[in-house]
């Protein structure tokens, strides 16, 4: 049922007591048994922070003197404050996978290494990431209603990421293995697979006519927005991630795994 008397044509806040919510999440949407696996009991779950490498401030890759003058590092986070924020998922309700400050004990900064090439919300295990209406170069990352993982139901691929661990190349063996596949037109092609050399990148396997990876918007970027968060302002600043050309050396690609 739709919740009444919303207000998204006013500005709201990321707090949980001015975040607008156009309907309340499912039943059991904070509940991490799957028909796949239990969380409690799977052995390759993993709880993570992803920490940006990019230093908003001199807008270049994190140093070590950077972290010895302690200056701020943004993490993957939510728009909303409190889980509780979380929405039914629909379509132009959608919620941002943010960059924002490091927050201690804040829950929804925590993700998961989920089976089946997923990214789950520790928090909220029935929400993962995703890219708003497909992967697409400047589409933006954001959570929806986790698929089941073996299903071939729409969207479900879209919701399949790789994180580039920095290992040798020669771990991967996909690495310059050649693959078929139909593009756009119909007509089969071979991909050349580079995406082990995007290292400590999230790469996009959806799509196999590009290879697109997670970036960051900059500070000058103009951010996207549709009508359930044209009117949000965060607690503090925020930067959305989104689908992009894949850069090895591009610092707003890398983001660095703290495991927790």
């Amino acid at each position: 049922m739709r919740n009444q008397n919303t207000k998204f044509n006013e500005y709201f806040s990321s707090a949980v007591d001015s975040y607008q919510i156009q309907q309340f999440a499912e039943s059991g949407v904070f509940n991490a048994n799957q028909e796949n696996y239990v969380r409690e009991k799977c052995k390759t779950c993993c709880r993570v922070i992803f920490a940006s490498d990019y230093n908003y401030k001199t807008e270049k890759q994190f140093t070590d003197e950077d972290d010895k003058n302690e200056t701020p590092r943004y993490v993957m986070d939510m728009e909303f404050d409190d889980k509780r924020s979380v929405r039914y998922p629909d379509g132009n309700y959608e919620q941002n996978v943010l960059l924002r400050p490091l927050k201690q004990g804040n829950e929804l900064q925590f993700f998961e290494f989920a089976p089946y090439r997923m990214y789950t919300c520790y928090a909220i295990p029935k929400r993962v990431h995703d890219i708003r209406a497909g992967a697409v170069e400047g589409h933006t990352l954001i959570i929806w209603s986790k698929n089941p993982p073996l299903s071939d139901a729409p969207g479900t691929r879209n919701q399949r990421f790789v994180y580039v661990h920095p290992y040798p190349d020669s771990w991967y063996p996909e690495y310059h293995t050649v693959i078929k596949y139909r593009n756009s037109r119909g007509a089969l092609v071979d991909k050349k697979l580079e995406w082990p050399t995007y290292k400590r990148h999230f790469y996009l396997p959806y799509r196999l006519d590009v290879d697109l990876c997670y970036q960051a918007k900059s500070a000058a970027d103009i951010p996207s927005k549709w009508y359930g968060n044209r009117h949000l302002n965060t607690i503090g600043d925020s930067y959305q991630i989104t689908a992009s050309v894949c850069n090895a050396k591009e610092p707003r690609q890398i983001f660095i795994p703290v495991f927790a």
